[in-house]
This record gives structure tokens, C-alpha cells and sequence, in this order.
């Protein structure tokens, strides 16, 4: 699609929770919504960043949220977690969603890369429906020049692959397991890490 009535932009704190409350909420399941006093408390620490994907038509007034994404970063690895990430309601299907994600490459232009955790499509057990859900989101990222690594994770009980987009690093996808520790130490004290976080493959 054309995106050139699309931009980004860094979101203050208060348009963030206005994105949480109206979308955020609505677009993930409740277990995986965090409280926005801990998005909050690290984005202070300067541990959290978020994006809005807008878009303004000719003869409009006011400018239309389409995407947005919520990062947490590590600034030791200079790596960038892809906490959420999401296209709102209608547009879903659309295009928005990849012309989104190069966009962000593009403002984190500082940083290695951007993690990405999927879950994963080869568990076995998984009933067809589900494995094609996760396998469709999989080919997105893939599409939009993420790359699938060896590493895979458990957290909260859900199993993950993990993917990288690189962005400063060619190489970002090396040590991944490392990497995607070191970013949950930014969020997780080691008592809740040990409990609750496990590399399951490397």
C-alpha cells in the first residue's frame, strides 16, 4: 500500500494511556495485558518507549491512529523488545500493519534490533486452527524482513519463538538468548526471572 499519508511519532505518557485504555486493552487478551502503572514506572526510567502509526487524508482535520507499538528496552544491549504491536480494528488486513513495522525500523535507527516473540506453531498438541493463527503471524514478521532464530522461551506459562529485526546490527540475531534475558531484567527482578522466565531452546 502507499504509506505516504502515514508517519510516526513518539508518544507522551498520557497518549499512551488513551492508546491503552481505548485499543490496547480491546486488541489482547487480559493475561497479557500488563497494568499501565508498570508501563509507566518504565517508561520514567526511560526503559519504555511507544509509537503511534497516524494518518491524515486529504480534506481532514484531525489525524487517525492506526497502529502503535510498545517497546521495552535494554540500553546495556542496545536491543528493543516489540511488547506490543498492534493495527486498530478496521484497518487490520490492509497493509498498515507491515507499512508500520518498516516505519519503526526506521525510528529506532539507533538501536541493534527489535525482538519479536511469537508464539510458538510447532508445539505439539496444537489444534489445526491455532497452528494456523500463529503460522500466519509468523509469515507476517517474515515478510517484513524479521528473522526466525533458534531461540525459544517460556514466560507465564506460554511458549515462545523468538525473532529479530535487525536494524543497526546485521548480526542482532546472535546470542538471542542472552539478549532476550537481559531485556526481561529490565522489567523482572531475578526472583520473578527464575520463577516465571526460561530459555527452552538456544
Amino acid at each position: 500500500m502507499d504509506r505516504a499519508g502515514l508517519y510516526a511519532g513518539e508518544l507522551t505518557i498520557n497518549v499512551a494511556e488513551e492508546i491503552y485504555e481505548k485499543h490496547l486493552k480491546e486488541d489482547f487478551p487480559p493475561d497479557e495485558v500488563k497494568p499501565f502503572s508498570i508501563i509507566k514506572e518504565m517508561w520514567s526510567k526511560k526503559n519504555y518507549y511507544m509509537y503511534g502509526f497516524y494518518e491524515k487524508g486529504k480534506g481532514q482535520r484531525e489525524e487517525t491512529l492506526c497502529a502503535y507499538a510498545f517497546l521495552l528496552a535494554d540500553h546495556k544491549r542496545k536491543m528493543l523488545l516489540l511488547d506490543y504491536f498492534a493495527v486498530c480494528g478496521q484497518l487490520r488486513g490492509s497493509g498498515y500493519g507491515s507499512c508500520a513495522l518498516a516505519m519503526l525500523r526506521e525510528e529506532c535507527a539507533d538501536w541493534n534490533g527489535i525482538m519479536i516473540e511469537v508464539e510458538d506453531d510447532e508445539l505439539p498438541g496444537l489444534d489445526e486452527e491455532t497452528r494456523k493463527v500463529r503460522q500466519r503471524r509468523i509469515a507476517f514478521y517474515k515478510g517484513a524482513d524479521c528473522q526466525m532464530t533458534t531461540t525459544r522461551s517460556r514466560l507465564w506459562g506460554v511458549d515462545y519463538r523468538i525473532m529479530v529485526l535487525p536494524v543497526m546490527d546485521s548480526q542482532a540475531g546472535e546470542d538471542m538468548a542472552g539478549k532476550i534475558r537481559s531485556v526481561y531484567q529490565c522489567m523482572y527482578d531475578d526472583a520473578a526471572l527464575q520463577k516465571r522466565f526460561a530459555i527452552t531452546a538456544q
